[in-house]
């Protein structure tokens, strides 16, 4: 209502469906006071060009005659002239230039009148204000398995329009704990479009909520509703849809069509990738990436680095059907495949340097669009080669990421496709055998690394081979054979002294730390880890600096320097969280753990492990080896001196508390005693040499 106050001419824009007509009839509703000589309403839905569009608000004030568009206009000017009214025009897409112009015209002459307009893109001239109806806001992800989350979930505006439409075709329908997930799931599905949201209400009239969820992912675009009250592009997503992509240039089809194999969005190198598919330029394709903006066909996302564009979903599953149908679909998927293995050779690059956090959340934002990637390179016989560049690329992302499962399963998948003795193979043969170290899968996580080591000095990359000596390392002193991880110790520092390879060095010196630990040598552990944090240069792989603290704090725990391990597992805290890396997260967590075990604070000890233990379980990252001695000690104090059932509720509390308000209290505990030591209480210390 401001926005109209305050500016002639006010277009509402957005993508249809989204409720630009309710908005703009109840905006002229609300300020009909402010325009005595009335709120004229044109639909623009069947007008085709400028001289239909002048008629039809010519004849709306009884203009007529057998005058052209001009002199039409010029009647219209000298009639609205004096007059304070408000003209609506709804539905205009179809008709924005001339709309435009004959809206200048209007606007320029009569000084009192007001021009508002609902249309999927702007009109472009020069006195419009634009107001962008974006969607109803959606649910976050959650359980939303308590009545207190139920309560929550009621708020959200996307659920509360559902369920308005949904009482009114079905009364008795109530929204309790076992129905909420798939409430939120649908208003999720459907992007909070508000016209998605009522065809889905009434399809609930004779579907449980989980019934229709399972439905959306198959029929999507034929969620309907037959009315009477509704014109009939708004009977259906997919006639809404076609509607749109009617009124879209051939190229502006074309590449709105190659825009659809994207899962997730994409930057603005992905569209040029795609664009140059169906041989347009750069420039071309960032004009007709403007048109679909603007014409509401694809969303802009500003706030991330880089930003990027996205599609609503159903507007992406009817650009698939129309690529299907257009014999592109190969094509598409090939600039779409080409451009992920050249994203992650860029990642290779850059992962271990100090731009690491960014190509960490690239990666994370590009999970969707990976697994399309990766599922279309194994299907096709002639692009085995490219799934394996694929995954084995992101070998150092999985070495910080949050899950070891699913990368796992796509090396072991790319490395079956292809087995040719290449560089990428190497590196994928090396990133399996460490996600398969870091899961303790001992019986294949050796064999796979040495694999991966020969083949890369065969084909002499030194510092591939160098590295996994390193992991090898770690996974040997894990499985008890200290002569052999001493000696991929020493053949790693060999290869890290004739690069000057710091990195190398640094992985190196940690596993030969974890090797002292596991043989309770606590002081020569801790004094290696920390070489390997002081030989790093300052802004490189800041994963490995955390990794390496985080196993030097315990170090100092064991030899009773709690502030040392506070200091560290505080440190940690500051690199996890922005890197979303929870299991290492988790470890700092049970590290604060061990610290209120020792310093009486048994309650919270108890809790802060169930949390951590909740945490590792999600992400499948067990607890190593040279953790376990102090897991297992304040585990057995903390149960001794609060008692079985004691213990049990701070357990269970610990373990339904949000991850991020547990990681906010131990931060608290690490800072008081890293600020000033917390004299132990005189419980049994785990403490070695």
């Amino acid at each position: 209502m401001q926005a109209l106050r305050g500016h002639r001419l006010l277009t509402i824009a957005g993508p249809g469906g989204i409720g630009k007509t309710q908005a703009a009839l109840e905006t002229a509703r609300v300020c009909a006071a402010d325009f005595p000589d009335g709120v004229w309403l044109f639909d623009c839905t069947p007008l085709i060009g400028g001289d239909a569009l002048v008629q039809r608000v010519a004849s709306m004030f009884d203009v007529r005659g057998t005058l052209d568009a001009s002199e039409l206009t010029a009647r219209l000017c000298e009639l609205l002239q004096r007059r304070k009214a408000l003209l609506l025009f709804d539905n205009a897409e179809r008709i924005a230039e001339p709309l435009a112009a004959l809206a200048d015209t209007l606007l320029a002459a009569c000084a009192s009148l007001h021009v508002l307009v609902t249309s999927q893109r702007r009109l472009s001239c020069g006195s419009e204000s634009l107001y962008w109806l974006e969607p109803l806001a959606i649910p976050p992800p959650g359980k939303w398995s308590t009545c207190d989350e139920v309560i929550e979930l009621m708020r959200v505006p996307a659920v509360q329009l559902l369920l308005l439409r949904l009482h009114a075709v079905a009364p008795r329908f109530a929204l309790t704990p076992s129905n909420a997930p798939a409430i939120a799931d649908i208003c999720r599905r459907l992007d909070g479009m508000p016209l998605a949201l009522e065809l889905a209400a009434a399809r609930l009239r004779m579907l449980s909520p989980e019934q229709l969820l399972a439905r959306l992912d198959n029929h999507l675009l034929n969620l309907a509703e037959a009315s009477p009250n509704r014109p009939a592009r708004h009977q259906t997503l997919h006639a809404l849809i076609e509607w749109s992509y009617a009124l879209l240039s051939e190229d502006e089809q074309a590449l709105l069509r190659g825009l659809g194999v994207f899962a997730g969005g994409c930057t603005l190198g992905g569209a040029h990738a795609t664009g140059a598919a169906f041989g347009l330029g750069d420039v071309k394709t960032l004009d007709l990436l403007g048109g679909l903006i603007d014409k509401s066909l694809l969303g802009f996302d500003a706030g991330v680095n880089p930003p990027r564009y996205v599609l609503l979903d159903s507007v992406r599953l009817f650009a698939l059907e129309r690529l299907a149908e257009s014999g592109e679909e190969e094509r598409a998927r090939d600039a779409h495949l080409a451009h992920f293995v050249d994203f992650t050779e860029r990642v290779n690059a850059g992962i271990l340097g100090e731009l690491q956090k960014l190509w960490a959340e690239r990666v994370r934002r590009e999970g969707a669009n990976l697994h399309t990637a990766l599922d279309y390179a194994l299907a096709q016989p002639r692009r085995t080669g490219d799934a394996l560049a694929l995954v084995s690329n992101l070998c150092w992302y999985f070495r910080g990421g949050i899950d070891y499962l699913q990368p796992a399963q796509w090396l072991e998948m790319a490395l079956q496709a292809n087995h040719s003795p290449t560089l990428h193979r190497a590196r994928a043969l090396i990133a399996v055998g460490m996600v398969m170290h870091q899961t303790l899968d001992h019986e294949h996580a050796g064999t796979r690394l040495r694999e991966g080591i020969a083949l890369a000095a065969n084909l002499g990359d030194a510092f591939l081979a160098g590295a996994g000596q390193a992991v090898l390392a770690f996974e040997l002193a894990t499985c008890g054979d200290f002569a052999g991880a001493e000696a991929c110790v020493q053949a790693a520092l060999a290869i890290a002294k004739a690069r000057d390879d710091a990195w190398v060095r640094s992985n190196a010196l940690l596993s030969r730390g974890v090797m002292h630990s596991l043989n309770d040598r606590h002081r020569e552990a801790e004094a290696d880890m920390s070489e390997a944090v002081d030989c790093l240069p300052v802004h490189s792989d800041y994963f490995q600096r955390a990794y390496t603290l985080i196993n030097r704090a315990l170090q100092r725990f064991y030899l009773g320097d709690a502030r040392g391990a506070a200091q560290d597992w505080l440190y940690d805290l500051g690199v996890f969280i922005p890197l979303q890396n929870w299991r290492g997260a988790a470890g700092c967590v049970e590290g604060t753990a061990y610290l209120a075990a020792e310093s009486g604070r048994l309650e919270s000890a108890a809790r802060f492990l169930a949390a951590a233990a909740r945490v590792r379980d999600w992400t499948g990252a067990p607890l190593m080896p040279q953790w376990r001695k102090a897991q297992q000690v304040a585990m057995r104090e903390a149960r001794e001196a609060l008692g079985v059932a004691e213990f049990e509720h701070a357990w269970q509390a610990g373990a339904a508390t949000r991850f991020e308000d547990v990681v906010a209290e131990a931060r608290v505990l690490l800072s008081e005693i890293a600020a000033a030591q917390v004299p132990r209480s005189g419980a049994s210390s785990p403490s070695g040499s």
